[in-house]
Order: C-alpha cells, then sequence, then structure tokens
C-alpha cells in the first residue's frame, strides 16, 4: 500500500520511526570522542591510512563522465569566518574553510576518464584512488578517497552492516582487483564496482558522516566545529565538480524519471538537498540542533529517492537486455545497480525485520552470484521498496515514472 493510503498520523508515525532506524549513527547522536575537523581532515592523507589494494590490469569499456564547471572557487578566507567568506559551489556558500576538501570530486573526474577509456587501466585508476592528486592540505598532505573508503569507526551503517571495517575499500578494492564477487569478472563490469562504489557508495557514505559529526559536535556546543564538518558534507556530495559526486547522479535519475526541475537540468531531489544543506548550516551556527536534525532527515530523504531511482533503472536495463539476447550487458547492468544498491542496503538493513524481505528481493536481483534476471523482477524490485518510501513519506510523485 502507498503512503498516500494511509492517514497522516500513520505516516508521520513510520516516518519517526524509520529516520532513527535507517542510519546506525542517527542524526540525534551526541559528539563521538575525539572525531573532530582536525581528525576528519587527516583521513587519507599520504602515509596515514593503509588501503589493501594491490593488482592492477587493464580491459575495455565506454562511457565516460566529464566534469562539469558549474562550481565557484572559494575566496580567501576572511578574518569575519561570515557565510560566504570562503565561496560555495551551486548555491551553497560556505561558512568555513572547505577549499581543499571540495577537490576530492576532482579525482572523481580524473577517475571516470580513465574507466571511460576503451582500454581501462585499473593501475592507474588505483593510483588516484589510493594516493589521492587533487585535494592537498595546507600540510602538503594530500586527501584519498581510498582512505576514505578504508577509515575505521565512522559515522555511517556500511561496516556494521557489512561485519567489518573498511568495508567500502573492500568493494571497490575487489573490484580494481578483479577478487572477491568480482572474480573473472570483465572489465566493463569491475567497471561499475569501481565507478559506483567510489562515485556513490563511498562519497555518500561521508557525507552522511559529516552530518552526523556536526550533529554531534553542535549538540556538544561546538559550533565552530560543527558548521565545518556541515561544510565538508556539501564538499563531498557536490564539491567543486558537481557532475563527479553524487550530486551527478542525482541529475542523471531525475532525467530518467522525469523529476527534473524548472531549469530541466537539476534533479527536485538534488534541489531539495540543497535547500536542506542551507537550511542546516543557518540552523547550527544559530544554535538550534532540532532544526539541523530536521535539515539532515530531509537530505536523507532526498538521497533515498535518488537511490531507489538507481535501483530500480538497472533492474529494467538487465530485463531489457536479457529480451534483446546481450547477456553481457546484463551482467554489467546487474553490477552497475549492485553498486547503486548498496548506497540504501546497509541503512534499510538498519531496520532489521522491517527491512529484511526488501533488501532478500532486490539482492536476489543483483547478487553477483546469481545469473542475471534469475531472481527479483524489475516490478518486484520496484515493489519490494514501497514500504521504505512509506517510511520516509516519499510517494510515487517524487519517485516518478521511469522514462
Amino acid at each position: 500500500m502507498f503512503i498516500g493510503d494511509k492517514e497522516n498520523t500513520m505516516r508521520k508515525f513510520s516516518l519517526m520511526r524509520a529516520i532513527g532506524a535507517l542510519f546506525a549513527f542517527s542524526f540525534l547522536v551526541a559528539a563521538c570522542g575525539d572525531d573532530d575537523g582536525a581528525a576528519v581532515r587527516e583521513i587519507g592523507s599520504n602515509g596515514s591510512e593503509s588501503v589493501s589494494a594491490s593488482a592492477s590490469s587493464s580491459g575495455s569499456s565506454s562511457s565516460s563522465a566529464v566534469a562539469s564547471a558549474s562550481s565557484s572557487a572559494p575566496a580567501e578566507a576572511s578574518e569575519s569566518g561570515e557565510v560566504g567568506d570562503f565561496g560555495g559551489d551551486n548555491g551553497y556558500e560556505y561558512a568555513s574553510d572547505v577549499s581543499s576538501h571540495r577537490l576530492v570530486v576532482d579525482d572523481i573526474c580524473e577517475i571516470n576518464e580513465l574507466l571511460g577509456a576503451d582500454t581501462i587501466d585499473f593501475g592507474a585508476v588505483k593510483a588516484i584512488y589510493m594516493d589521492g592528486k587533487n585535494s592537498v592540505k595546507s600540510s602538503g598532505e594530500v586527501r584519498t578517497i581510498g582512505g576514505f573508503a578504508a577509515a575505521e569507526g565512522k559515522k555511517h551503517s556500511h561496516d556494521d552492516y557489512y561485519g567489518a571495517a573498511g568495508s567500502l575499500n573492500d568493494y571497490v578494492s575487489a573490484a580494481l582487483d578483479g577478487t572477491g564477487m568480482f572474480a573473472g569478472e570483465a572489465d566493463s563490469v569491475r567497471k561499475q564496482g569501481v565507478q559506483k562504489g567510489i562515485q556513490n557508495q563511498t562519497m555518500i557514505a561521508w557525507t552522511v558522516h559529516e552530518l552526523n559529526t556536526a550533529l554531534g559536535k553542535a549538540t556538544d556546543g561546538n559550533l565552530e566545529g560543527a558548521v565545518h564538518n556541515w561544510d565538508e558534507g556539501w564538499a563531498f556530495y557536490h564539491g567543486a565538480s558537481g557532475s563527479c559526486g553524487p550530486y551527478g547522479t542525482g541529475n542523471k535519475r531525475g532525467g530518467n524519471y522525469g523529476t527534473l526541475g524548472a531549469d530541466g537540468e537539476t534533479a527536485v531531489a538534488n534541489e531539495s538537498i540543497l535547500k536542506a544543506m542551507i537550511t542546516g548550516r543557518d540552523a547550527i551556527i544559530a544554535g538550534d540542533v532540532a532544526g539541523a536534525t530536521e535539515a539532515a532527515n530531509a537530505v536523507i530523504r532526498a538521497v533515498t529517492i535518488i537511490y531507489s531511482q538507481a535501483t530500480m533503472r538497472y533492474a529494467t536495463k538487465v530485463e531489457g537486455d536479457i529480451a534483446k539476447g546481450d547477456l553481457a550487458k546484463a551482467r554489467v547492468h546487474q553490477a552497475e545497480g549492485l553498486s547503486f544498491w548498496r548506497v540504501l542496503e546497509p541503512r534499510i538493513g538498519a531496520l532489521g525485520a522491517a527491512g529484511a524481505g526488501t533488501i532478500a528481493t532486490i539482492n536476489s536481483a543483483y547478487d553477483l552470484a546469481n545469473e542475471p534476471g534469475s531472481g527479483a523482477t524489475a516490478d518486484e524490485v520496484r515493489s519490494a521498496l514501497y514500504p521504505i518510501w512509506d517510511m520516509l513519506d516519499i510517494d510515487r510523485e517524487d519517485i516518478g515514472e521511469l522514462q
């Protein structure tokens, strides 16, 4: 049953229940240990993290992601520290200095270019993933996406759900090396694990981590530290080159499902995330933790819309490939769907029994241990997501229809 058929009171109850459960570290947590801005900035610096990935290979694939120039570079930091003194990206003005954080997304742009080559140099991809390139700190150290993925004890639900620290890195490294679930797979299949594992799983997890950390600090009265982490959330979701980050995925899925805004380019979900990020930033500055928490929950609702669209789309594409007799392409789209689905899976897993049916159904479609088409149908994948939308007050109009 869709949420439009339920009483408003039940919808609100379900929403509050889900918000607390969808994230293992909910948006109501207190500050966690010594996880301050300085510690966050150190994650992934050269020499400070060990990422278990060592092999490289090459192969063929097609398509590429191109960086957009829709961002404005941060201005020189001023002494006043007012919103906008540190520049902004695509309508979000930073209240703290994240001038180097926002460049992490440029690493993804370069990785996407390498993955778009006819013959993929996975070794070159791994070098950027492990060593970083564009996000250089004032100390000269470099942030790395591999460091983000391998980091332990961060406020996202992947490690708890998958039962191992560094689970994000485990997935990307398996795709880079052709090991684990990607053993024996074509390069075009491995590409999907690398690309979506980085751009979507890792960067969404770190966006969530920063928002959670911001709310924890705000709860403890550390508003300066809180707004810095909140700014990092936007730097990792959009950053200097929005089309290469999760923001770019949101716009693509909005186009696929007819849910673009008035400009015909920006997904309504991304418009909602931007609005919520601005609202939450201002709430933190004002010391309004409840307002910032509400804004963070609005971000999660919109993220769920985007990755529900992605999860459903690739189940449909697998069916279309099979109907055309193209089993190789079906396998690629199965891996692509899996990589998008894993953005949502750990958060739904935090629901326990309430999310178990959704997970079982969708995993049957995307688990690479299964042949494409041997599990749930596209209609069954969509239906499996209905209870999750219900809990987050998402309806059919928010999701749209595949064009």
